[in-house]
């Protein structure tokens, strides 16, 4: 298997990397690093990152084994239930990786609906038909297959360990001292799972240590096929309101290879994420929105009343965007290039009122609209 000599970038969700100018990053793309630093939500994560990275792996090696640590011990943020995407720098090049859940096959525009086609509460938030097809098994073997160095078991020993042996939970663990958490009650399972967490305890789950081998012996097949399918499926037709996810949809889950977004930024090529992300183009609408108004900023001191204000304005139409223009690229035209041209962009920089804020309503998508030409 190739091993990357860098990875000069990764990031798991909307990713940025920011490389100098070509010359630099091919020089720095011939260059083996002989240390590395792990940024993670909780200790455990980076705790696993570093055995792997100890143990020889490289950087995809420690995100694969960080992923899967924190579907033990950061299960609100990461989990096997989940998707995210991940922006990587490999060798001079830049990928990007589309591991979100998607809607399963029978998910309607209705389905979370009344009757009377009023918005019915918690359907889309809590329970079995709150759920997409996950995608972050597939992604972090896709991405291993790749990329990685040592051996899918060995990635994935410190999350098993962890669920088997346990972890100490800390004050802030999941749902502990959530008042949300009798929202769940009775449309989850997650008392049976979480109930008996502690702080300053031990915490061992023995279910999804099982799991997590089952994903180590047999790679993603061990997630989207066999025992753990049927419980997933059988997770489903529980509770009230019925799930979608079917044998078929985890059967068919793959992950996607897109091209990075790129763009200019005080003399540095931003890489990011493209779309289903929005976060890439926001970003990139962001800083040259920012850039195109630096005379607006100038003199302001940052997070001041005025600089918040400037931001504010900034966000108002870059949302206003994201909201109207951003989608799935599988089924919908993103218009990526019109969003970050910079003409584009300036002109929406001087809609900016440096003094007066714009109501929220009166911020509408800047694309213009296509017309027809008609003749007689």
């Amino acid at each position: 298997m190739r091993t990357p000599k860098l990875i000069a970038a990764l990031v798991l969700a909307c990713g940025l990397a920011a490389q100098p100018a070509a010359a630099a990053a091919a020089a720095a793309a011939s260059r083996t690093l002989s240390a590395g630093a792990v940024a993670a939500p909780d200790r455990y994560g980076a705790l696993a990152a570093q055995e792997i990275l100890k143990a020889g792996g490289n950087a995809v090696d420690a995100a694969v084994a960080t992923a899967f640590a924190l579907a033990v011990t950061y299960p609100e943020a990461g989990n096997l239930g989940g998707g995210g995407f991940m922006t990587l720098y490999v060798d001079g090049k830049p990928y990007f990786l589309d591991y979100r859940e998607t809607a399963p096959a029978k998910a309607s525009a209705k389905m979370y609906l009344d009757a009377n086609g009023e918005v019915i509460p918690d359907l889309s938030l809590v329970g079995p038909l709150a759920a997409g097809v996950p995608g972050t098994v597939r992604g972090m073997e896709e991405v291993h297959r790749r990329f990685g160095k040592l051996p899918w078991a060995r990635d994935l020993a410190p999350a098993i360990r962890l669920a088997s042996r346990g972890y100490l939970v800390s004050p802030q663990a999941i749902g502990i001292d959530d008042p949300n958490r009798a929202r769940l009650k009775g449309k989850t399972n997650f008392e049976r799972y979480f109930g008996a967490m502690t702080p300053g305890r031990t915490f061992r789950q023995p279910d999804l240590a099982a799991t997590l081998q089952r994903i180590a012996r047999d790679g993603a097949e061990g997630f989207y096929d066999g025992k753990t399918a049927d419980l997933i499926v059988a997770q489903m037709d529980r509770g009230p309101a019925k799930g979608l996810i079917s044998r078929a949809d985890l059967a068919g889950y793959k992950a996607a290879w897109r091209e990075p977004i790129q763009g200019d930024w005080r003399g540095m090529r931003v890489i990011t994420a493209p779309p289903p992300s929005s976060g890439g183009v926001a970003l990139l609408q962001m800083l040259a929105m920012k850039a195109d108004d630096a005379a607006l900023f100038k003199g302001v001191a940052l997070n001041t009343p005025q600089y918040l204000h400037l931001v504010s304005e900034i966000e108002k139409r870059v949302f206003a965007d994201r909201a109207k223009y951003m989608g799935d690229p599988d089924i919908v035209k993103v218009p990526v290039a019109a969003l970050t041209d910079p003409a584009y962009i300036a002109r929406r920089a001087r809609e900016v009122d440096p003094v007066k804020p714009s109501a929220l309503a009166s911020v509408k998508p800047g694309l213009e609209k296509p017309q027809t030409t008609h003749f007689r």
